[in-house]
């Protein structure tokens, strides 16, 4: 079964988020085509109810997932733009299949 990992940015706002996305728009692109390649299953980014944005990944195992997230200099370089408050924050849950699962 796959894995879904949630990555915390503490202190990266939707706004200062939003336009550092923007201006690396071509970057973010890249990053999204090396992790499909690499075996992400989905992304998105989320706003948590403290309003820090965080990324909500599904990848086929957590060690995929970290390989490419070490890996990728270029996020690192982005989110430094965004003004994290720390390091970003990895945790990972395993999907239990279930027939109600959609």
């Amino acid at each position: 079964m796959s894995v879904i990992v949630i990555v915390e940015f503490p202190g990266a706002r939707v706004d200062a988020f939003t336009a550092a996305y923007q201006r690396n728009a071509e970057t973010m692109t890249a990053i999204t085509a090396d992790g499909r390649s690499k075996g992400a299953l989905h992304h998105m980014f989320v706003e948590n109810e403290n309003g820090d944005v965080m990324a909500v990944d599904e990848w086929e195992t957590r060690e995929q997932f970290d390989a490419f997230f070490a890996a990728q200099d270029d996020i690192r370089k982005v989110i430094a733009e965004v003004g994290l408050s720390g390091p970003p924050r990895t945790t990972s849950y395993r999907v239990i299949g279930t027939a109600d699962s959609f």
